[in-house]
């Protein structure tokens, strides 16, 4: 699907409400090293913008219906893809009797020439759904699309609006890059990595393993972690989410092998990638073990400022092949965890139980999850 530059909506359609997005059982068919990277614009959804507002932007004072609830543009944050992110003020209706709440969200608005567009934002939608009122989730408030004239080529297009919790914190990547000097304490990435991986019951990512079918994120890594104050840390962006692909069910024939190369390349990160998903020609499918491999990257940048294949690239991931700074100096404890997940084979790295354990144990914290394997 290509991106589709958005555009005002029409002076008309200010009066009709969206639609809000139709629930479904089912989701609809149709680096430099020392140092913490940028942040991508579209992972800026919670801070001011640095960069000056594109065209085609809603303005201050724009009131949209999204669902039930009365939102108001305050200020453009950021773009990303077919997205702009706005901070809005929003009225959300409350069981009858009490009176309606006002506060700040964030809002997503994204615009789509057509109904397969629709259908791919759905599936971000529904997943969000399926995972609403996790603590350690960024929480979804309401979804709504509606019809807009015009679009691509003269068909109709679709304007889709997400409402979302707005984490004050920011992103843990701003955060790390005001450490630059003085790095993130081992306490101190602990707590992030337990809040990711275990620290509320059930955990972010062991939520989302836990479903049935699984649900793998596909997309871990620092930029998509938001913090709450005081100090809870949040996952967030949910549109690369997927379920398990078996090695049974991976396609034979040359094009539809390149269909699944295609959309890993559009949905997934290349430093985050798990060697299956490099190599799709060697058909092995993939599981919830590629968002393991993930956290191990994940938890190597949150010590290390860097990925451990930053420099050389999709051969070192293919092979595993990678080596730990001298500085800064973290346990062998931690580097051992790193090194349990950044296994080449994902049957030998640990399921998400085992990595709650490993991390329970560093930090004397409590297990608080039940292991799958055993329910």
């Amino acid at each position: 699907m290509r991106p589709y530059a958005v555009q005002p909506p029409p002076a008309t359609a200010a009066a009709a409400a969206p639609r809000a997005y139709p629930a479904a059982a089912a989701p609809p068919q149709p680096p430099y090293p020392g140092r913490a990277q940028p942040v991508p614009q579209q992972q800026q959804a919670y801070a001011a913008p640095t960069t000056p507002v594109p065209p085609g932007t809603l303005p201050p004072g724009t009131v949209v219906h999204v669902g039930d609830c009365i939102v108001t543009v305050e200020r453009f944050l950021s773009e990303g893809g077919f997205a702009h992110v706005y901070l809005a003020t929003s009225t959300v209706p409350l069981p009858k009797g009490a009176p309606n709440a006002t506060t700040r969200h964030v809002l997503k608005r994204m615009v789509v020439p057509d109904k397969r567009g629709v259908a791919e934002v759905g599936k971000e939608v529904e997943v969000m759904r399926q995972l609403k009122n996790h603590p350690k989730i960024v929480n979804m408030i309401e979804a709504s699309v509606a019809d807009l004239p015009g679009g691509v080529d003269g068909s109709k297009g679709y304007e889709i609006y997400i409402l979302m919790e707005w984490c004050q914190g920011g992103g843990i990547i701003d955060m790390m890059n005001t450490r630059l000097q003085n790095r993130l304490t081992e306490g101190e990435i602990l707590k992030i990595f337990s809040d990711v991986v275990e620290a509320s019951c059930p955990p972010a990512v062991a939520h989302m393993h836990y479903q049935d079918p699984p649900l793998i994120h596909r997309d871990l890594k620092v930029e998509n972690i938001l913090l709450t104050p005081p100090q809870t840390y949040k996952l967030c962006d949910f549109g690369s989410t997927t379920k398990p692909l078996p090695r049974d069910k991976v396609p034979t024939t040359v094009e539809g092998i390149q269909k699944i190369e295609l959309e890993i390349n559009k949905t997934t990160t290349l430093q985050y990638r798990a060697p299956e998903l490099v190599d799709v020609w060697g058909r092995k499918g993939y599981d919830e073990k590629i968002d393991i491999w993930a956290l191990g990257v994940f938890l190597y940048k949150l010590c290390f400022y860097t990925t451990p294949f930053e420099e050389h690239g999709p051969l070192a991931i293919l092979n595993a092949q990678y080596k730990f700074p001298p500085y800064p100096a973290y346990s062998g404890q931690i580097r051992a965890l790193i090194a349990s997940m950044l296994q080449e084979r994902a049957s030998q790295r640990p399921n998400i139980y085992q990595v709650h354990e490993a991390v329970c144990k560093l930090r004397g914290s409590q297990i608080r999850l039940e292991n799958a394997s055993c329910m």
